[in-house]
């Protein structure tokens, strides 16, 4: 390397020791700048405030067909989450086991998920409807033995066969009622 081109590299260096780090920066915030989008448009904002334009229309979005009609909104329009009502039936169902002297106490809740507007209409018919129900629950317990009603796997099984046959007699008797799930939630053998 000759003199000439040392001292042309060394001329070089500084520049870009004093004008590098500048262009680095100004190019960083150039590019994030341009990045970000401003969220309002002033000019327009402006021009609405002082009443030169019209505000835009509110834009809704459709909601799919299926969503729209099992959707509940409240007053404001907020739509009000799904939730489980219970429904506990007045007296405990009481019989013999199996053939036997035997007697049990059996307390059996319903629960039904959805709207709290149609859980709220349930909870208001099954009261009415008890008497009807007691019978089916009832016939669910019959010719059970002692060994199986000890049993807690068994009682799981018994508590699906009452919500199956409640819902069956919902069917039966035109009633919309829809149980999602039956719990024995006390169980004594005398």
């Amino acid at each position: 390397m000759t003199e000439t081109e040392w001292t042309v590299l060394k001329r070089l260096g500084k520049g870009l020791l004093y004008v590098g780090p500048g262009a680095v920066i100004i190019g960083v915030f150039a590019a994030g700048h341009t990045m970000i989008a401003p969220e309002t448009d002033r000019l327009t904002t402006y021009r609405i405030e002082n009443g030169l334009i019209a505000p835009p229309e509110p834009v809704v979005e459709p909601m799919p067909e299926a969503e729209a009609e099992d959707v509940e909104r409240d007053a404001e329009g907020a739509i009000i989450p799904p939730a489980y009502r219970y429904f506990s039936f007045t007296m405990p169902f009481t019989g013999n086991v199996g053939m036997t002297k035997r007697l049990f106490s059996m307390e059996v809740s319903l629960s039904v998920f959805g709207s709290p507007f149609v859980g709220d209409v349930v909870l208001l018919r099954l009261p009415e409807m008890e008497a009807q129900l007691r019978p089916v629950v009832l016939a669910q317990m019959q010719g059970m033995s002692e060994e199986e009603v000890r049993d807690p796997a068994v009682r799981n099984a018994l508590a699906l066969r009452i919500r199956d046959a409640l819902n069956a007699e919902f069917t039966t008797l035109g009633e919309k009622i829809e149980i999602d799930n039956a719990m024995i939630t006390s169980f004594v053998l005398n």
